[in-house]
């Protein structure tokens, strides 16, 4: 979890010490919070070059601006989730070219699961997200949603962050949040089962959507393009 326990440094511990040119203590928090900032960033990003960039480049930011920086709560977590996602939104605008995606009968099972996954409670989409192909799709779906479900969605399932910690980051309630993410679970679904109909994943979408508006990707040369 975020909250460490008795005997390691709190992250407002560990910002004084790294304001105070503690490097170990910089290194600390690096550690800490590396980790969780990349997978963030991969859903968010075309690649693992790029999530990788956007990771490294979160903590440029977060040191240039630590020494302006007030804990809204325990964590830093929120506030380098809002850097990464912000430096993801601005690289996605310098790159608007859609790629075009191939999909095998692997990546339809992927999204298979992941579309049960988000039947449940606690969807688990870092497993699932370990091909590059499912990446992408999920990485696309999440692109068409609104800023704020997409935000949300990826604090909580993207970087592990609990309601109250993306409440603080985005500067809502914790209902405000429960119902983005909610919403934003909905609309990825419908977005992912158009998808996967495509590709002939049907038997198990049935029941995921009943809306005809949803606009069906072009089709060429077996390939779909996002």
């Amino acid at each position: 979890g975020t909250f460490m326990n008795g005997n390691e440094a709190s992250d407002k511990d560990l910002v004084r010490r790294t304001l105070a040119g503690d490097a170990q203590a910089l290194a600390t928090l690096h550690r800490r919070y590396y980790a969780r900032i990349y997978r963030l960033a991969l859903f968010r990003c075309r690649s693992t070059a790029d999530a990788e960039d956007i990771a490294a480049e979160t903590f440029v930011r977060a040191i240039d601006h630590l020494p302006g920086y007030r804990f809204q709560g325990e964590s830093l977590l929120p506030w380098l989730s809002r850097i990464a996602t912000n430096l993801a939104t601005d690289q996605q605008r310098r790159r608007s070219t859609a790629p075009m995606l191939s999909y095998d009968q692997k990546t339809a099972d992927d999204i298979r699961a992941l579309l049960e996954t988000l039947e449940s409670d606690s969807p688990d989409p870092h497993s699932l997200a370990e091909r590059q192909e499912t990446r992408e799709l999920l990485r696309a779906a999440i692109a068409k949603l609104p800023n704020e479900q997409a935000d949300a969605i990826l604090m909580r399932f993207g970087g592990d962050l609990p309601l109250v910690e993306i409440a603080a980051a985005l500067g809502r309630s914790e209902g405000a949040i429960k119902s983005l993410i909610h919403r934003g679970l909905v609309n990825l679904r419908k977005s992912l089962a158009t998808h996967a109909e495509e590709i002939g994943v049907t038997e198990t979408l049935r029941h995921a959507t009943t809306s005809t508006e949803t606009v069906k990707p072009k089709r060429q040369h077996g390939y779909i393009e996002l």
